[in-house]
């Protein structure tokens, strides 16, 4: 078990027996009790229970989540080419070649354009959505909810596959049709203009769905008596659902917007499968430059400074939404 852990779990068994001298140096008014030692008053109590049940988790946790974030940044201060066992100390070398780097400040241009208008076009898809097959005069509902959720699970290289072969500029669906109609189709993926769109429809088009569930189990989730009254009152369609739908379900889409930013980020196997980051960085979202970096330039310690960078501005967007829509605070979801 590494050392950090042990740590931690010290700590935490620390702060308990803290807990406990206090809980019984408050009770004044209670009547005098035999004299417990701590350790008879801990083994008695629910918490080796709670340590038990934790424990698998905290390991799972600490093996496969922290311990990788920490050597990340451990070995973002050191020049490694991930095959040698020499890494070289640089401190913040790598941090200082990066941000001087026109390729990476691009790849971040990149991501951000595309977490921008993926997130806020697959969350407005599907709210509208939600809201049209939550209506009851809607014939079969699970059967649509089920084919706008199927490209969720659909695998992504599989989905990007099919997304090539509709956008080739010779044979591909797309232009097909559009040459029915006197119209000449560009080169979707080869085209800087067209490139980083074509990828774009692809994120909102497996994006939707999940967005769909959610808002569909909030809406679910309303009380029909305030959409009653605004009907009584004759409020029409887009009235209720601009000035009762969309502040209700406020919370939900704090959530999905935090969901979406993370997931546009972490965005590489459609880049990977489709355009490899071009035609001339058009597509290089900052995960696939990592990946460059860390594995076809054998530059572990560049690459790790990326992965770390990546860390710090999705905490700080999320952070910033937080702070934005008041998710998770103690009035969220009263509105």
């Amino acid at each position: 078990m590494p050392l950090w852990i042990v740590r931690v779990i010290s700590a935490v068994f620390r702060s308990v027996d803290e807990v406990m001298q206090t809980v019984s140096s408050s009770a004044d008014n209670s009547p005098p009790k035999p004299q417990r030692s701590r350790w008879a008053a801990f083994t008695n109590s629910d918490i080796p229970t709670a340590v038990l049940f934790l424990l698998p988790s905290a390991l799972i946790l600490g093996v496969f989540a922290f311990y990788p974030i920490a050597d990340v940044i451990r070995l973002s201060l050191y020049k490694w080419d991930n095959m040698g066992p020499v890494q070289t100390f640089v401190g913040a070398g790598n941090f200082r070649a990066l941000l001087g780097s026109a390729r990476f400040w691009n790849s971040l241009f990149v991501t951000l354009e595309y977490a921008v208008v993926v997130t806020a076009i697959s969350i407005a898809g599907g709210l509208v959505l939600a809201v049209l097959l939550n209506q009851r005069w809607l014939a079969g509902p699970s059967v649509w909810r089920s084919l706008y959720y199927l490209p969720t699970i659909t695998p992504t290289v599989a989905a990007a596959m099919v997304w090539m072969l509709l956008s080739n500029p010779g044979i591909g669906y797309v232009n097909v049709l559009l040459r029915t109609v006197g119209i000449t189709g560009p080169n979707w993926l080869g085209d800087q203009t067209w490139a980083l769109p074509t990828i774009m429809l692809l994120g909102i088009w497996r994006r939707i769905g999940f967005n769909l569930v959610i808002y569909l189990a909030a809406l679910q989730a309303l009380a029909l008596e305030q959409y009653e009254a605004a009907e009584v009152d004759g409020a029409g369609a887009w009235q209720r659902f601009r000035y009762l739908t969309v502040p209700l379900v406020k919370p939900t889409t704090a959530m999905l917007v935090i969901l979406g930013v993370v997931d546009s980020f972490l965005v590489f196997d459609q880049i990977m499968v489709l355009t490899r980051g071009g035609p001339a960085g058009a597509t290089e979202v900052i995960g696939f430059f990592m990946y460059l970096n860390a594995f076809s330039f054998f530059k572990m310690g560049y690459g790790s400074a990326i992965a770390v960078v990546m860390l710090v501005v999705i905490a700080a967007l999320t952070l910033l939404q937080w702070r934005l829509t008041g998710f998770g605070g103690e009035g969220a979801g009263q509105e």
